[in-house]
């Protein structure tokens, strides 16, 4: 079974899990079985198309941003791992190797989670349950999780748009949990698949995100630009 394959069958045994009456235990238990694999570590920028739609949200974002680029990424459900995939540049890692991975740095530090950010998102047993159907759209949980998984640390950025204090969590920096040292940085835009004024209108007038794109520098996609040019 070759790598692909192999975390598929796992989100699928962990989907099954989470439809369980005992599912928190149910899914810990096969987390405990996987714990042997380790997160990939390579970071490595790629040529792929501008958001235009995520280039406006970037604009109403705060701090230095301005040589960051938005990269296009399907909008699926899996919007954060496919960013993900992008920053890491790596074939043979798949959207539910991911997924996995979070699940499994979520129920082994889960104590931790649970004290950092249930007070605003929720209980993170919630957060588990739903990351192991896939195409769930991602939450502050899996950011700070990522960044053990990957051992990086991850540039939350959150448009300002009906910014209350509240979503300065959301507008953050993130580390790995100590002794892991981040030995990267990446950066990662809160979206949306539409523009400002058609997101409102299909959500009465209020705006939340519902897409992730991985952000670049600018002097990287000029270089690929370039590339382009000359062959």
């Amino acid at each position: 079974m070759n790598r692909g394959l192999k975390f598929t069958r796992l989100l699928q045994i962990l989907e099954k899990c989470s439809e369980n009456i005992m599912y928190h235990d149910e899914i810990n238990s096969v987390v405990q079985q996987f714990k042997q694999f380790h997160p990939i570590q390579v970071f490595d920028e790629t040529k792929h198309a501008v958001d235009v739609v995520a280039e406006e949200y970037l604009e109403k974002a705060t701090g230095d941003t301005q040589d960051l680029v938005p990269v296009d990424r399907i909008a699926d459900g899996n919007c954060l791992y496919h960013s993900i995939l992008l920053l890491i540049n790596n074939p043979s890692v798949t959207t539910n190797e991911l997924r996995v991975r979070t699940v499994i740095e979520l129920i082994t530090n889960e104590n931790y989670y649970q004290t950092m950010y249930s007070q605003y998102i929720g209980p993170i047993d919630v957060t588990i349950k739903a990351i192991c159907k896939n195409y769930t759209f991602s939450e502050l949980y899996e950011i700070a999780a990522r960044c053990n998984v990957l051992q990086c640390n991850i540039r939350s950025i959150y448009p300002k748009i009906d910014f209350q204090q509240y979503m300065v969590m959301w507008d953050n920096v993130f580390a790995p949990v100590p002794p892991i040292i981040a030995n990267y940085d990446i950066a990662i835009l809160w979206s949306h698949a539409l523009n400002e004024e058609n997101a409102r209108e299909i959500n009465n007038g209020t705006w939340n995100p519902n897409h992730f794109v991985p952000l670049v520098s600018r002097g990287i996609r000029n270089d690929s630009n370039n590339d382009s040019q000359s062959t």
